[in-house]
């Protein structure tokens, strides 16, 4: 089970590397103008934040399961048309069915690993900067690419259709009252994460870190991540996940805080950049192993967590960060998510 999971978080991951890193270049060299690129990309998110709503009163069966794994792995074939309305299709199809997958595999992962999670999840990061790195290097299609690594993943997703790894089905809608606290801090994390994401490159380069180095401090963020993630089972269940929820909040905002007060200062921001490690890795765990001991309905969990995080608040950080973009960019985004630790902290 581990090995197929490595698996398939690496191809996964890698297909999101595509996905992030390189199609909305693609597109542009296609001719498309900023505000069309905006749109598509705008779609795969809502799409994966509106789909948990349709599994409030129904759990993913295998059947669902089954046709989201194969319309996964067939609609890349449609990028083949330069049509904006065809890619505006596709990427909402695809928000859709990832919003179906991926969480239940999460779910899967997390109630069979537990802690040891994060040692099969790093293969994800790996394949992140596989192809962040490798495709820097080699002049490519990216859409056949797009639909191989879409192919391959499905082919591993296949392997969990399995009933000896299922987990347990509960038909509970979501209760976001009950646990308003983790939701808040979720979305606010996820806003300030917005400015990083759509303007760190930007950021650097326009006080003097040249290309080269951007690319690397990239990469070292994502090390850090891989680091934690192998190392994370040690003392994770040493304290309940709410504390390490608490403490990746606050690390966050000291990680953005650093970025705004030394602009330009290469050393440390690279530093600021191992935070990754609190900012994701261990947070996203802590976040997985919280949510699945609240929720009886693990996976529709896993569904709303992806959707709300990475749907949701994605799609307002980017949005938010356009009109905060400026040298007091990444000072706001550290009063974003130090108000998210705040709203947490004194929940027990």
């Amino acid at each position: 089970m581990k090995l197929n999971l490595s698996f398939y978080y690496f191809f996964y991951f890698a297909t999101i590397g595509i996905y992030v890193i390189f199609f909305p270049n693609y597109l542009k060299n296609l001719g498309y103008p900023p505000e069309e690129i905006g749109i598509l990309f705008s779609a795969l998110p809502i799409s994966r934040f509106i789909t948990p709503f349709f599994f409030q009163k129904k759990a993913i069966t295998t059947t669902i399961f089954k046709i989201s794994i194969v319309i996964s792995a067939l609609i890349p074939i449609i990028f083949f048309i330069n049509n904006f309305f065809i890619y505006l299709i596709g990427f909402t199809i695809l928000g859709v069915v990832w919003s179906i997958n991926f969480p239940y595999i999460e779910s899967l992962a997390i109630n069979k690993l537990g802690a040891h999670y994060g040692k099969t999840r790093l293969w994800g990061s790996v394949g992140f900067v596989a192809v962040a790195l490798g495709l820097s290097y080699f002049n490519v299609n990216f859409i056949w690419l797009f639909l191989i690594l879409n192919l391959i993943t499905s082919y591993f997703a296949f392997y969990f259709i399995n009933p000896n790894f299922s987990i347990s089905k509960y038909y509970e809608k979501i209760d976001f009252l009950k646990e308003w606290q983790f939701w808040i801090a979720l979305i606010l994390l996820q806003i300030s994460f917005g400015g990083f994401y759509n303007f760190f490159t930007i950021y650097n380069l326009s006080n003097g870190i040249p290309k080269e180095i951007n690319g690397w401090l990239w990469t070292i963020g994502v090390v850090a991540e891989i680091v934690i993630f192998i190392y994370q089972y040690k003392f994770l269940n040493k304290n309940n996940s709410l504390f390490y929820i608490k403490i990746s909040l606050f690390m966050t905002s000291i990680r953005w805080f650093i970025l705004y007060l030394f602009a330009g200062n290469i050393l440390l921001i690279a530093f600021s950049q191992t935070l990754h490690l609190f900012s994701f890795a261990i947070f996203h765990t802590a976040a997985l192993m919280y949510i699945s001991s609240k929720y009886k309905n693990q996976t529709l969990a896993q569904q709303f967590y992806a959707g709300i995080g990475y749907g949701l608040a994605a799609f307002l950080g980017s949005f938010i960060s356009g009109y905060l973009y400026g040298k007091n960019l990444f000072l706001y985004e550290a009063i974003i998510v130090f108000i998210a630790f705040l709203v947490i902290w004194s929940k027990k």
